[in-house]
């Protein structure tokens, strides 16, 4: 590399003594001095090798494994060597075209705002929104930094018309991308009270969803004398979820999930877990609808079957004292025989019961355990299901919590390939590509 510039240096001077006139030699005297001067400073920098080439897109994707950014005067360096980069990122905030992936980390070029003057940013802003919220992994914290550089506050508020004018939260797929979205827009205090108002409904739903997530991985744990409060817990739950002004459907499948193991376990315990039905279940038996209130109903059902067989359990047994005692001698054999097969019929009845719970259990474990603990092992799980769906939610969520995984990403990709989702899948293989160079330069 040094001995290319130097070389790259003589070959100036000697075409300056040939040809002084030449108009160009300024330029290319000022690309040269840049460009050594870059190596002199950051010769071991990952952008060094495409920035003395010349090569600009490998260049904007070696700014990824860059954790620093450049001075103003460094900017305009980099532009001696890179002159079209004004009007690359003018390009992409005029048409909402970016034609690499990488031209997002242009925002470590401070200065750089003021060579690029778009003439409207509305393609941009509308492409921004879709993307976001569609695809969550799209408004990572580099595409966030890069938004917040190259466009004015006074034209970033419009994102707020954009979604009150539109139906993305009408779907809940969209629920994660839009909380991220809208987090973004709080953050930089443009929010406006409409979007303001959805951004909390929608923090509202992912707490809920999770506590309803932590409450479906113990329902298998909770001890059966504990299961009274266990239930109570989750009605109080189900009427937060009813009472969540925004489309929940995600919620009511997990709620259905959890009453549904909760009515099986009353049913098998043989015990009295309620003595009165819960105060708050027919109020949410009425202000729910089906196949949340047909679930609940059945929960009801049980607990006042449980109650009922009790209590004619207890007057029985008064009964057959009383008769016993006056029978006397006789009829006692009789009453004990009877008794027995009662108490037969009972642990047979008990433990056919009790190998189907278990059965289901183990069947809703097999299901659903995976998608509480995410993992890459959980995501191949659902993706050997062919739950590319699920599988995708997964790996969004992995991406989230750790976003220098590389293998999250390979596996996102080969979702989104299923989903024959191309472009993204090619985003998320780059990603991954980008992810494990930066691991392997820090070994």
């Amino acid at each position: 590399m040094p001995s290319t510039l130097d070389d790259a240096w003589a070959e100036f001077v000697k075409y300056l003594a040939e040809n002084p006139g030449d108009p160009s030699i300024g330029i290319i005297g000022e690309v040269i001095s840049a460009k050594q001067y870059f190596y002199n400073k950051y010769k071991n920098a990952p952008f060094i090798e495409p920035l003395i080439e010349e090569r600009f897109n490998k260049f904007c994707s070696s700014l990824g494994l860059y954790n620093s950014t450049f001075s103003e005067d460094e900017t305009n360096l980099i532009l001696k060597i890179f002159p079209q980069i004004p009007l690359v990122v003018k390009r992409t905030l005029e048409t909402g075209i970016m034609e690499s992936n990488a031209y997002k980390y242009l925002y470590k070029l401070n200065g750089l705002e003021k060579y690029v003057m778009p003439f409207s940013y509305t393609g941009f802003l509308q492409l921004f929104v879709d993307k976001s919220i569609t695809s969550p992994v799209f408004l990572d914290k580099d595409m966030e930094k890069f938004v917040s550089k190259f466009v004015p506050h006074s034209k970033l508020q419009d994102i707020n018309s954009i979604l009150n004018n539109s139906t993305y939260f009408l779907d809940e797929n969209n629920y994660l991308g839009g909380f991220k979205l809208l987090d973004f827009l709080k953050r930089e205090g443009i929010i406006d009270s409409k979007e303001l108002k959805t951004y909390s409904l929608l923090k509202q739903y992912f707490d809920l969803k999770k506590e309803i997530g932590q409450l479906a991985s113990n329902i298998y744990l909770v001890d059966i004398d504990k299961l009274k409060d266990f239930t109570i817990n989750v009605l109080d739950l189900t009427n937060k979820v009813i009472n969540l002004d925004i489309k929940k459907e995600s919620l009511y499948t997990l709620l259905n999930g959890v009453i549904k193991t909760i009515r099986i376990r009353i049913e098998s315990s043989n015990k009295i877990i309620f003595d009165t039905v819960p105060e708050n279940l027919d109020k949410l038996i009425d202000s729910s609808s089906d196949p949340l209130k047909s679930e609940l109903l059945k929960l009801k059902e049980v607990i006042v079957a449980a109650s009922a067989s009790s209590k004619a359990k207890s007057q029985n047994n008064n009964t057959t004292e009383s008769t016993t005692s006056q029978k006397g001698n006789e009829n006692k054999s009789t009453v004990v025989s009877k008794n027995d097969n009662n108490t037969n019929s009972t642990k047979k009845h008990s433990l056919i019961t009790y190998i189907i719970l278990i059965a289901i259990l183990v069947i809703v474990s097999i299901l659903t355990i995976p998608y509480f603990f995410v993992s890459h092992k959980s995501i191949e799980f659902y993706m050997k299901l062919k739950m590319f769906k699920t599988a995708l939610k997964l790996a969004e969520k992995l991406v989230i919590k750790n976003p220098d995984d590389y293998k999250a990403y390979i596996l996102m990709a080969r979702i989104l390939e299923e989903l024959n989702e191309v472009d993204q899948a090619m985003m998320a293989y780059k990603m991954a590509h980008k992810k494990r160079q930066s691991q392997d330069s820090l070994k």
